[in-house]
């Protein structure tokens, strides 16, 4: 109505008003101008009528939708329509300026996960990475204190910090946070975002953990991979109190999950790139392990390997002396920086009683030593701490159950060797398996070499019986060669003395001029007893003669000596002293034993040689003279009978006897003289007998110029007496044979 009386009326009576008084009303043509006005009046007050209910049903509309799409929206009360679109226009504005805002943080983040992505592409540091995650994550939640904490692995009991910023005085990167007491372990347990609007407040935290944090209010997100959360991101604000919001948390749930997957992939990444670097070094040690390699060079190419995944500096690789629990032995060590090398010597003894050294031993596991100052022990100061080496690892080398030795591993880096347990557990399985690999090649070598020389020896004694001097000179000085002495000599036992019959490297000459009794000292007392004697330590020794150093200026430090056994009986003793590297032990008194044993039965063979040699000779020289007397088979009957081949019994046999005589050989006698008698009685006893040896007989015995001869005895045989006959015949028929040459012999009538 108002619109319409501005729009209608008012013109209207301005218009009767002006025609009043200029007389307007009378013109004939005035009635057809108000019809035509008021019909245009119409028109034109029904188009803004039908604008208006258009206006209002457009801002009906506005005002319900605004109402369904903002939530909390209640339309206020409005004068007109134009009021209530003004009225929905600004709320509108006013969410749109909301969303601007959200669309804009909504841009920065998805700017920051892009800077964040594009850095996952071009880095492979986890701690660059951690960096950026922490300065947009302060930047997305308009945060100024914040830090990223990573579990320590494998055992997860602290914190390290890998990024912070503002907590400089308090924290700094590098340091570790025990994980019982922190707030953020609440975070990696729950695995969910930890929220804390007041921590003065909070009945878990109190106002004394407020400094370490720089608000009241403070954020902690976990950092999940793909198995477990490996670490957390703690946010709080120094600049304002504003608390932080699970809204704030949501926001950067994409931000962490994005950092975490690449941390994870790049972790990922350096495994397998660690796995595919172990893998190769394994390759590398078969190979080196099957190589020619041995001792020293094996062990240094093997440690030259492991450096790459161990940074340590210097290395020490001891083994425990073999029959002295309480040492150790330094095999072999490698240094990669200079060191004091006259405190490190290859074969030296170190007594680890009461050290680190021992407690690995008992305990059989690993020790990690950080504080090397702090040791006090001398083999400590002296392997470590002269050094300089700031943190050493100690691991044991198991063979068999039992721990063999130890490699220690140092760095002059604090943290170098941190985290490398496995790469030196690994390298000392390795290690231990080289020095047993080289243990066994050395033993099967010495064994080779030993039976090789006992071998010849055996061979040289079995083959040599006549120079028994020669061949035991020879066998001493094969003693020394392979069984690695200073010294030795073999004595023979004369009655109840020894007595020098060979040696080496040691005067001869003075050594025969002293004969110790049975029982005095070392070699006495193995001879005494017929029984083996091992003395590593001489001064331990109670059956110690210093009188030998005492003669001969030679310095006895230990001592094996073997008795030689024949039958039963003691022969003499074989003494080698002095093992030039380390101590005998049972292997060498076995091999010792062997050379005594083989020493034993050639000294025997050479005996019993001589003593056949003497019963031949004997032998022969019965035969020689029997042979003149008596026939073959007797003189081999009455020898074999004479070594105990028969034993002598009475027998009952059938003899024959011849008895011969020369007639009227008194009167020739007499007239001949005795010097052609004789000779006429040996042609004739030589003659005769000869019948009597062809025809199986003996000569009993000669009777002045006839002798008696005997068939049957001590040989018998059924013709014994047709033998006697035959021979008689024989005698009879070469009588005038051997009666015509005494003339033109002997020359006599």
């Amino acid at each position: 109505p108002v619109i319409f009386s501005f729009f209608f009326f008012v013109p209207i009576i301005g218009f009767f008003y002006m025609s009043l008084k200029y007389n307007i009303l009378e013109d004939e043509y005035i009635a057809l101008f108000f019809l035509f006005f008021l019909t245009s009046s119409l028109f034109g007050f029904a188009l803004i009528r039908k604008i208006f209910d258009q206006v209002s049903t457009i801002s009906k509309n506005i005002a319900e939708n605004v109402a369904k799409d903002i939530s909390g929206f209640h339309q206020p009360g409005a004068t007109n329509e134009l009021n209530g679109i003004v009225q929905s226009f600004h709320v509108l504005d006013k969410e749109l300026l909301g969303k601007f805002e959200q669309l804009n943080k909504k841009e920065t983040q998805i700017n920051t996960l892009k800077e964040l992505s594009d850095l996952c592409y071009v880095t492979f540091d986890t701690e660059d990475l951690l960096h950026v995650t922490l300065e947009r994550a302060l930047k997305m939640v308009n945060a100024d204190v914040g830090s990223v904490l990573i579990l320590e692995q494998p055992h997860r009991e602290a914190f390290v910090v890998l990024a912070s910023f503002g907590l400089e005085e308090f924290i700094k990167k590098g340091d570790r946070v025990d994980f019982a007491s922190s707030i953020a372990k609440f975070a990696v347990i729950n695995k969910s975002p930890l929220l804390v609007e007041d921590i003065e407040k909070d009945t878990r935290f109190g106002r004394e953990s407020r400094p370490h944090y720089g608000t009241k209010s403070f954020l902690c997100l976990p950092l999940k991979s793909i198995y477990d959360v490996f670490g957390v991101l703690t946010l709080s604000r120094k600049k304002t109190d504003i608390p932080f919001t699970m809204g704030d948390a949501d926001i950067l749930v994409p931000l962490l999950s994005n950092a975490a997957f690449t941390y994870d992939n790049i972790r990922l990444t350096k495994k397998s790139g660690e796995n595919v670097r172990q893998i190769k070094t394994l390759e590398n040690i078969f190979k080196l392990l099957n190589s020619s390699l041995r001792e020293s060079e094996l062990f240094h190419a093997l440690l030259n390997e492991f450096r790459d995944e161990v940074p340590f500096d210097l290395a020490l690789l001891m083994t425990r002396v073999e029959n002295t629990p309480d040492r150790l032995s330094l095999l072999d060590f490698v240094a990669f920086v200079p060191t004091i090398f006259n405190a490190l010597s290859r074969g030296s003894h170190y007594c680890f009683s009461g050290s680190v050294f021992d407690r690995v031993i008992k305990q059989e596991s690993a020790l990690f030593l950080e504080y090397i100052s702090e040791l006090s022990h001398p083999v400590e100061q002296e392997l470590f701490g002269k050094q300089g080496l700031r943190t050493v690892v100690l691991s044991p080398l198991k063979s068999g159950g039992k721990v063999m030795g130890i490699l220690a591993v140092g760095a002059f880096n604090q943290d170098a060797l941190q985290g490398k347990e496995y790469q030196i557990a690994r390298m000392s399985h390795t290690l231990t398996l080289a020095i047993e690999q080289n243990r066994l090649t050395s033993s099967i070598m010495k064994r080779d070499q030993e039976m090789e020389a006992v071998k010849q020896i055996g061979g040289i004694l079995a083959s040599s019986t006549f120079d028994m001097d020669k061949v035991l000179k020879h066998t001493m000085e094969m003693i020394e060669e392979i069984m690695d002495v200073e010294a030795g000599s073999l004595l023979f036992l004369d009655k109840n003395e020894l007595a020098f019959k060979v040696s080496f490297n040691l005067d001869i000459e003075i050594l025969q001029s002293f004969r110790p009794k049975l029982g005095q000292g070392i070699a006495g007392y193995s001879a005494a007893r017929g029984e083996p004697v091992l003395v590593r330590d001489i001064q331990t020794s109670q059956y110690y003669d210093p009188e030998f150093d005492r003669l001969t200026g030679f310095k006895t430090r230990s001592v094996l000596c073997v008795p030689l056994v024949s039958q039963g009986k003691v022969l003499g003793v074989i003494e080698v002293l002095n093992r030039q590297h380390g101590d005998f032990d049972t292997k060498d008194l076995q091999l010792l034993q062997s050379i005594a044993a083989s020493v034993s039965i050639a000294l025997e063979n050479s005996r019993l040689y001589q003593a056949t040699l003497s019963m031949a000779e004997h032998e022969r020289s019965i035969r020689n003279m029997f042979q003149k007397f008596v026939p073959k088979e007797i003189v081999d009957q009455i020898t074999h009978d004479s070594l105990g081949e028969r034993p002598v019994v009475d027998e009952l046999k059938t003899l024959t006897l011849l008895n011969i005589d020369i007639r009227n050989f008194s009167v020739l006698g007499s007239s001949i003289g005795p010097q052609k008698t004789v000779a006429i009685l040996n042609h004739f006893f030589a003659v005769m007998g000869d019948i009597v040896f062809k025809y199986g007989g003996i000569v009993d015995k000669y009777l002045g110029d006839g002798f008696l001869a005997v068939f049957g005895a001590p040989v018998s045989g059924i013709s014994d007496a047709d033998n006697a006959i035959s021979a008689a015949l024989e005698m009879k028929k070469t009588l005038p044979l051997s009666t015509n040459i005494y003339p033109t012999r002997l020359r006599f009538p």
